[in-house]
């Protein structure tokens, strides 16, 4: 062997211990940052969208502002089999979604106040309908009040396929980072 070729083999071997190691000190730095890319090109790219809110994780469920942020459960349950896809003479027709249900009926939305402080504010819950010509048509709504126990519910019935607006206010609700606006997509 050379001594030209066994001097570029120890210095390519040299570059590679000390680029090894930079990236493993400096893992900390960058590490976090490549491995949510990674994990979110991998979602993204190669995992089908669920239907049903026990199919998805919970930040899929999740509706946040600024300062607060929330879970969203939805039941559904059709007035009617074409609505539901299938019959409806078994438990399966209480299934749980998040913000998309499959066809018209009753739906109740079940919200869970994820920070401990948000339990003792005044919440409002709203539940509206898209018009075609784009202003909304109030559906349902629960006053503003405290929930202590971290759970609000609101029930209504959706009669067409469309979109809806689920719309909660905390406190006075005097900025944009008071509110948090849930998209409801129904037979969609």
């Amino acid at each position: 062997m050379s001594p030209g070729r066994l001097n570029l083999m120890i210095f390519v071997g040299i570059l590679l211990l000390v680029g090894v190691n930079g990236a493993a000190f400096s893992y900390k730095l960058w590490g976090p940052a490549f491995t949510q890319y990674v994990d979110d090109f991998w979602k993204a790219h190669t995992v089908k969208p669920a239907v049903k809110a026990g199919d998805r994780t919970i930040s899929e469920c999740l509706g946040v502002s600024d300062f607060y942020s929330v879970h969203l459960t939805t039941y559904f349950l059709p007035d009617s089999e074409e609505s539901a896809g299938g019959a409806t003479d078994d438990l399966s027709k209480y299934d749980e979604y998040c913000d998309r249900v499959p066809g018209t009926g009753k739906v109740i939305f079940s919200v869970t106040l994820m920070e401990k402080e948000a339990r003792n504010e005044a919440v409002a819950l709203s539940f509206y309908r898209y018009e075609p010509d784009g202003g909304l048509k109030q559906i349902n709504a629960l006053p503003s009040q405290p929930h202590s126990s971290g759970f609000v519910t609101l029930d209504a019935t959706v009669a067409h396929k469309g979109k809806y607006l689920l719309k909660l206010a905390f406190g006075e609700a005097k900025n944009a980072e008071d509110t948090i606006d849930m998209p409801i997509f129904v037979g969609q």
